[in-house]
């Protein structure tokens, strides 16, 4: 529950946490990446949704308890929520994960690659667990750091602007040790319970299930229709899952909630299946009602959704254990209203193109694990004296501004150093392992004497 609790906290990730799709399926080949290449507007959205993340977790950091919500309900900065709504930009991180790790499966198994060497299961799992492993546990050594230099500021930001969110960032007397980091970046990020060096890790453990689900489906089912039902069938089911499930796999009660959560996963398996057949279609189609429909499916996500407090299950009138499931409402069918939006608009994938949206999307997953130290380091270091000569408000958002600048100058340096070199690490590491695998395959031969 506690997991849960942090899920519903802090709100947001990978997704980026999750691997971007310029990254091949080992190593990759030509068709790889030439087919990451056209679904690239997908990386600005996501580089999008991190920089959202941050502007939520500043909004927690630096207001009292209950103006989030009060912002967000508010018909005047309704329509502007999404800007700082956190579990929105999770939920479009995790289908679009479904759509990218769907692609590059798919993509590897339509290859001109032997049939023998396309992509299995392990290497897979191996290459997803490396390529998130690494950079969180570089990302926990700055944690590290910063407490051994005494910049933790988040309990001072807390009293000070009256947020619970900050007070209770850590547990009481927390102190990380090399050790905790590794274990927490290598083990308990995948496992649980969440990492307390860094609680946006809550959204690792559903990414990392979730890709186990897509590989399965992408693997077992071939492209076309027998997949896109399958992924909507299992979508479904798991959306109706009670949170709270209990299972001997997690007594906490968390194997519900993460089922929930890969739903998302499974509907980005089959919009990446629409995608497909909608591509073979759209040379034929008006470009122009293309742009009406997506625009409006973006509004409808972005503004309209949240402005009128539209849920599914308060129209529906469906029974109240399923109403409680929170894949049935809120930032989840958001998430679906807006990834459908821009997979339709060709306009919305021209502006999700361009340079800043691409820079974004490069460094997104570096600034969702970054972020949150310098919130309560360098957030605390710049708040406080200004705070000294300001109101609060003029120096909460002045300090904001230089952790927003400091953390896109870090994450572009931690792609550059870190993610690059990881993808390399990860994608050497499963080919090894795939050709091990092979090798093992190969039937044994005899020789015989001369």
């Amino acid at each position: 529950m506690a997991d849960r609790r942090a899920a519903m906290q802090h709100g947001g990730r990978a997704a980026k946490v999750s691997p971007h799709s310029r990254s091949s399926l080992y190593g990759g080949s030509v068709q790889d990446v030439l087919h990451m290449q056209r679904i690239q507007y997908l990386d600005g959205l996501r580089g999008w949704a991190a920089l959202f993340v941050l502007f939520h977790h500043l909004l927690l950091a630096f207001s009292p308890d209950g103006q989030e919500s009060v912002l967000h309900t508010s018909p005047v900065s309704a329509p502007l929520g999404f800007l700082t709504d956190g579990p929105l930009a999770v939920a479009i991180f995790f289908i679009l994960s479904g759509i990218v790790l769907t692609a590059a499966v798919t993509s590897a198994q339509e290859s001109s690659l032997p049939r023998g060497s396309h992509p299995g299961l392990g290497p897979l799992l191996l290459k997803r667990w490396l390529r998130l492993g690494i950079p969180i546990f570089v990302a926990g050594l700055l944690v590290l750091m910063l407490f051994a230099v005494g910049l933790d500021r988040s309990i001072a930001i807390g009293w000070a602007s009256e947020s619970s969110f900050m007070r209770s960032f850590f547990p009481p007397g927390y102190e990380p040790t090399l050790l905790l980091v590794l274990k927490e970046a290598f083990a308990g990020a995948f496992l649980g319970p969440t990492p307390p060096h860094d609680p946006v890790l809550w959204t690792i453990r559903i990414e990392f299930a979730g890709s186990v689900l897509v590989f399965l489906l992408a693997l077992l089912l071939p492209a076309g229709r027998l997949r896109l039902m399958a992924a909507l069938t299992v979508g479904v089911a798991l959306a109706f899952v009670p949170p709270a499930w209990p299972s001997r796999l997690a007594p906490d009660g968390s194997l519900g909630w993460i089922g929930n959560y890969c739903a998302l996963f499974a509907l980005g398996v089959a919009l990446f299946e629409l995608l497909r057949w909608d591509r073979r279609r759209a040379a034929s189609q008006n470009i122009h009602w293309r742009d009406a429909l997506g625009f409006t499916l973006l509004a409808l996500g972005l503004v309209l959704y949240p402005l009128f407090g539209i849920r599914v299950y308060d129209v529906a009138a469906v029974p109240p254990a399923i109403g409680a499931a929170p894949l049935l409402g809120g930032s989840q069918l958001r998430a679906a209203l807006v990834v459908a939006g821009v997979l339709l608009s060709p306009g919305l994938q021209r502006f999700l193109g361009n340079a800043t949206s691409a820079f974004l999307g490069r460094v997104s997953f570096g600034l969702y694990l970054l972020h949150a130290p310098l919130i309560w380091s360098i957030g605390g270091l710049a708040y406080f004296p200004l705070a000294a000569l300001l109101d609060h408000w003029p120096a909460a958002v002045l300090a904001s501004l230089a952790v927003i600048l400091l953390s896109l100058v870090l994450a572009a340096l931690f792609h550059r150093w870190i993610e690059q070199p990881s993808m390399r690490v990860s994608a050497r590491a499963a080919a090894l392992l795939a050709g091990r695998s092979q090798t093992l395959r190969q039937p044994q031969t005899t020789a015989t004497p001369v």
